[in-house]
């Protein structure tokens, strides 16, 4: 009987990149740590071009920094990159929980259940990458539900970005049962088809962990003036 090759799809450089983002988000590469395309691709098995590839595909969505003639550097997360994070993700996921329960189906409602009871089990398990992750996975399920195309695109340049912002935002704040009531409730207006509630819930929730994330990092010192 013949064995099946398990054959890897993805684009060598689209490899690396998966390979680095995950070193990020994990922690084993902390932010504002330098990095080098030779040392990477050592560690990664990949030819340096190949690394480099990946490596701008990084840059190119805001994880990655590149410095002329000194290498790389992993982004470090400021309270004016909070601030716009917040602010741009608080109108966004607004006007996607309101589209999404204009126009939710069966479908669409057990996606959302599933994304929801996800971010339960996670923090259950006090899993702080899971619970980012699954935060993610609700907020991204959300803006699919929406139906909105432009909207879905703009989304998805900022994910990377959101997902280190949630992940310091874990570190930094407890998370707790009212962190899952807050998702609930979200669901619970879009699930209704509470299109006025949806919105005001994503849109606030988003700007009251956001400002509370910019004070933290305000204290810390690390505040530009915006």
């Amino acid at each position: 009987m013949s064995t099946r090759i398990e054959i890897d799809k993805r684009s060598l450089d689209r490899q690396a990149a998966d390979w680095i983002r995950d070193a990020i988000f994990s922690g084993d590469l902390a932010p504002g740590s330098r990095l080098t395309e030779i040392a990477l691709a050592k560690q990664i098995g990949l030819s340096r071009s190949t690394v480099r590839a990946g490596m701008q595909r990084l840059a190119s969505e805001g994880l990655l920094i590149q410095h002329a003639y000194t290498g790389w550097e992993v982004v470090s997360l400021s309270a004016e990159d909070a601030w716009e994070l917040y602010t741009l993700r608080s109108n966004l996921e607004g006007m996607a929980s309101k589209l999404a329960a204009a126009s939710i189906d069966d479908a669409g409602r057990k996606k959302l259940r599933e994304a929801l009871a996800e971010l339960k089990s996670a923090i259950a398990d006090s899993d702080r990458r899971r619970i980012a992750e699954a935060d993610l996975t609700f907020h991204k399920t959300v803006v699919a539900l929406s139906g909105h195309r432009r909207l879905i695109v703009q989304y998805g340049l900022i994910s990377d970005p959101v997902m280190l912002y949630i992940l310091m935002t874990t570190k930094l704040m407890e998370y707790s049962e009212a962190i899952y009531a807050e998702h609930e409730h979200m669901a619970s207006a879009i699930l209704q088809g509470d299109t006025a509630e949806a919105e005001k819930l994503a849109h606030d929730y988003a700007q009251m962990h956001g400002e509370r994330l910019v004070n933290v990092l305000q204290a810390q010192g690390e505040f530009q003036e915006i």
